[in-house]
């Protein structure tokens, strides 16, 4: 039912917001019932299960307890969200249900919006990283264009992290593991004055790799990484509150390689280069070595910052954000994934070496938003805002300069200036009805300057466009009772046109911009509170149409250049259902659980291009093929996943002991948009175990040992066809995440 939150003054309503806006699931010290989460799903505090929105809220408690430390994990705690890992990070992406952006292209941007503490990540590779100091991560799913833009498509992950606490407090944690990882983060906060308080965060990592390059006898997908996050908070006077956040991070890692699933023993570099590809290899899906002259190298350096207001004009309150991020990515790497010398067979043995990419990225980014919500009235509430960003995109590239097959050098900038308008009311008819709706005008002019360095008939290549839209969502939600709320829910979501930024760029691609994405969803949901506050069960039945999605293809041309096309598809459609609950089960144990069916295919695609080596005996017909009816790619038919946390008091000593499982399974995927049979990965299934004590009166010290991938299940995070760089012959190789193998740890915390 509706609450009445009156705001007395800006200051109390935000205090109140942050001390309870706890774990998802918090539990009450006596009594054992759920607490309620709050969330800002929708740019006010609410309670979780007050809003007709589909959300996943990831608390602090919980992070720690799974030793949750890198985006990519969020996988484990929501069955409608998987993540693709590709060569680097550019090419890797976050999907929910079955939707996201598997483009390299540096002006497009993501169908799953990632914010971190309100502010929009622009570039695919901002979204893989860390997680430092976090006090909630809300995975948002469907469409969310009306109040988070047009880079929210298919869902957004909300990343928020700790403020400044009232009391001075700090904490030290040291994680070491077998596969040589030491990382090391501290903080430290408190208060300055009466009104002014900071919090200080630090972190290094350091990983040795688990992939083995026989060539240097060297081990890759290693990563080191350091980081500082400052915020300082000011409470003006009871009205007005300031947040000033600064961050630097910088990351090195050597991921991720490429290793041989099946080659055949006579495939050599572009068909004609001699060479043994991969001698000493024995190629299989679990086979960890490869060969290679160098690399892969990626090199990630973010600088940025925020400032946020929160002014109480009355019972209103109004919000300023202002935001500057620096993102720079270097990524450099082999381009035949062998260790075989190209040069040396075209310069006669005056240059050595094999197939390479240089590649430098920076980003720069500025948004404004304001707001200005509505206190909750009986009847009802509202919010409006507007919205600038400008993103500014630079790369270089260069591949194979020298060689007569897939050169490239080119600059390209890639700009998007963004203006939108949005706004959202609900009214209340009485105790339990409510009807929510919103709208967003979105008008944003995208821009590209593409300089080819070798040779270009039409180089230099200039051109802009813009284009506007309206988005909206209406809702219906009814409480049965105190505890059950029913909901439908209309939406629609919109991500911008694009220019296609890639080696093949020309003045048809410029005059011709990619169209841009959007969606059409409907959802029926439950939300309730059963057994006194004891198990809390959701359920969401969803419908969502794309028109128009983005997507890339690369094919090697006849004349050897590397043709790279972005393109719309037709018709997509993604239908299913998700569950998800909280059940105490007596006075110790918690389990957190989630499941998904997800059926997410193509309705309609006539003409797309055959996947490599496909013949007309399997639907490819000069060139082309009908995948009307196929499987969107990395989008697992059923995945779920349990959460149990026990804890115990161990009578007179000075600790509580805790036990931690955790159990994701998933379905068989295809990683291919067009329907390669030979990319696909088996149904698996991951489970992660940790044991250990935590201080009982003031929480000092925590000691916590762990083991990932317990069973030791073997999974790829990718499956690359490369027979193109083969002459045909077949040649598929793995991509392997870090948990794709088993390793064990421990984690020391110490909190003062």
């Amino acid at each position: 039912m509706h609450r009445n939150h009156h705001q007395k003054t800006l200051v109390a309503a935000v205090s109140v917001a942050l001390a309870s806006t706890l774990a998802a699931p918090a539990v009450l010290a006596q009594g054992r019932q759920l607490e309620e989460v709050l969330v800002t799903a929708q740019k006010r505090v609410q309670s979780s299960q007050d809003i007709p929105v589909a959300v996943t809220a990831i608390g602090s408690e919980m992070i720690e307890n799974l030793g949750i430390n890198q985006t990519q994990d969020l996988v484990k705690l929501t069955p409608s969200l998987t993540v693709g890992v590709g060569d680097n990070k550019q090419n890797s992406s976050f999907r929910l249900r079955g939707i996201g952006t598997d483009v390299y292209s540096v002006g497009v941007e993501q169908s799953v919006a990632v914010l971190i503490d309100d502010v929009s990540s622009v570039q695919a590779g901002q979204a893989i990283g860390n997680l430092v100091d976090i006090e909630r991560i809300e995975v948002l799913r469907g469409p969310q264009s009306t109040l988070f833009g047009k880079s929210a498509s298919a869902g957004v992950l909300s990343i928020v992290t700790k403020s400044p606490s009232e009391e001075l407090e700090g904490s030290v944690e040291v994680t070491l593991t077998d596969d040589d990882e030491e990382r090391i983060l501290g903080s430290v906060s408190g208060p300055i004055t009466d009104a002014l308080g900071y919090r200080i965060t630090g972190h290094w990592s350091d990983r040795d790799g688990f992939v083995n390059n026989l060539t240097i006898n060297d081990d890759v997908n290693s990563e080191k990484s350091k980081g500082l996050r400052g915020k300082l908070q000011w409470d003006i006077n009871d009205n007005v509150q300031s947040v000033l956040t600064a961050y630097y991070s910088e990351d090195e890692s050597t991921c991720c390689a490429l290793t041989w699933l099946d080659l055949d023993p006579s495939a050599s570099v572009f068909g004609f280069v001699p060479g043994e590809v991969a001698p000493g290899i024995t190629p299989s899906d679990q086979n960890l070595d490869f060969r290679s002259e160098d690399g892969p190298e990626d090199k990630t350096e973010t600088t940025g910052g925020n400032l946020r207001f929160n002014v109480g004009l009355g019972e209103f309150v109004f919000t300023s954000i202002t935001a500057i991020d620096k993102w720079e990515y270097g990524n450099d790497g082999d381009v035949d994934f062998s260790d075989v010398d190209v040069y040396g067979l075209f310069t006669g043995g005056a240059v050595t070496g094999g197939n390479y990419s240089v590649s430098t990225t920076e980003t720069d980014f500025f948004s404004q938003e304001f707001r200005l919500a509505s206190p909750s009235y009986d009847r009802y509430e509202y919010l409006v805002g507007a919205y600038y960003a400008d993103a500014e995109t630079d790369r270089s590239f260069e591949r194979n300069l020298g060689l007569p097959i897939i050169p490239s050098d080119w600059d390209g900038t890639a700009g998007t200036e963004t203006m939108a308008l949005f706004g959202q009311a609900t009214l209340r008819f009485g105790e339990s009805t409510s009807l929510t709706g919103g709208l967003r005008w979105n008008d944003e002019e995208i821009s590209a300057h593409w300089v080819e360095n070798i040779s270009s008939p039409d180089a230099p290549i200039s051109a802009s466009d813009s284009d506007s839209e309206i988005v909206g969502n209406l809702s219906l939600q009814h409480f049965l009772g105190e505890d059950t709320m029913l909901y439908a829910r209309l939406a629609t979501g919109y991500k911008g046109q694009a220019y296609d930024m890639t080696s093949s760029f020309n003045q048809g691609k410029a005059d011709n911009p990619v169209a841009p994405e959007t969606s059409e969803s409907f959802e029926l949901g439950v939300k309730s509170m059963l057994l006194d506050n004891r198990l809390q069960l959701n359920l969401t039945a969803f419908w969502t149409e794309y028109e128009d999605y983005q997507a890339q293809s690369t094919q090697i041309a006849e004349d050897g250049s590397l043709d790279a096309n972005l393109y719309n598809v037709g018709v997509l459609e993604t239908k299913g259902l998700e569950l998800e609950g909280v059940a105490l089960i007596g006075e110790n144990l918690t389990l957190t659980f989630g499941a998904s069916y997800i059926d997410a295919t193509i309705d309609e695609w006539v003409g797309a291009s055959c996947y490599d080596g496909q013949i007309e005996e399997t639907g490819c017909i000069d060139g082309t093929q009908d995948i009307s009816g196929g499987d969107l790619p990395n989008s697992p038919e059923w995945k779920w996943n349990i959460v149990a946390d026990y804890q115990a008091d161990l009578g007179s000593m000075p600790f509580y002991g805790f036990v931690n499982a955790s159990y994701v399974w998933q379905d068989e995927v295809n990683f291919s948009l067009l329907q390669n049979p030979l990319t696909a990965q088996d149904s698996y299934g991951v489970g992660d175990l940790s044991i250990g004590i935590n201080e009982k009166d003031k929480g000092r010290y925590r000691v916590t040992a762990f083991v990932n991938n317990f069973t030791d299940e073997n999974y790829r995070s990718g499956i690359a066809d490369l027979r193109q760089l083969y002459g045909g012959a077949t040649s598929l190789a793995n991509i392997f995440a870090r948990n794709s193998q088993r390793y064990y740890g421990v984690r020391l915390k110490y909190s003062f």
